[in-house]
């Protein structure tokens, strides 16, 4: 069987598994395909991350989400043979199906969607910052000095510095600031 004519035979389906162990569930059914009793019957095996970033100790740390706890995405031709040797394997709780325990298979424009929020990666920062909040600067030419948070919108906060005893607005990004200790 060639390439084109095995993904063209695979859909995509929802395998449900125990929060926290997606990745473990997912190595296991791609090690099986590889070399175990899935071989051919498996295309791709996907688990939906992101990157987030956010300060700790004034560092920036970059932390892996998954965007869809619970659930693995796999590419399979054999959804019988997956479907029963799923159940021997923990942490996996079988396929997701409708109510009438039917398993359906994505549609392209969903498979779509996830496959390119996959390949995105968006890039989010955590604000622990609220409004009138004050903290202190510490990156940049103000690094040190201290101010008033007026907004915080996704990754910039607008935020009041007394320079020269005048009081000058500043727009920074998040990861410029930290609380005020």
């Amino acid at each position: 069987m060639s390439v084109l004519e095995r993904t063209t035979t695979m859909r995509w389906y929802i395998v449900r598994a125990q929060s926290n162990k997606e990745r473990n569930v997912a190595e296991r059914i791609t090690s099986q395909s590889e070399k175990g009793d899935l071989i051919g019957k498996v295309g791709r095996v996907l688990v939906p991350t992101e990157n987030t970033f956010y300060m700790k100790n004034n560092k920036k740390v970059k932390r892996e989400k998954v965007l869809y706890p619970g659930y693995i995405f796999v590419e399979t031709n054999a959804i019988g043979e997956l479907k029963y040797w799923l159940k021997g394997l923990n942490g996996a709780s079988g396929f997701l199906t409708n109510r009438a325990g039917e398993i359906l298979p994505l549609s392209d424009s969903e498979v779509n969607r996830m496959i390119g929020q996959q390949e995105e990666q968006k890039v989010e920062v955590e604000t622990p910052f609220v409004v009138g909040e004050e903290v202190k600067i510490i990156d940049g030419p103000f690094s040190s000095m201290f101010g008033k948070i007026e907004s915080v919108t996704d990754q910039k906060v607008k935020l009041n510095v007394s320079i020269f005893g005048r009081i000058t607005p500043l727009e920074l990004n998040v990861l410029q600031i930290d609380k005020k200790s």
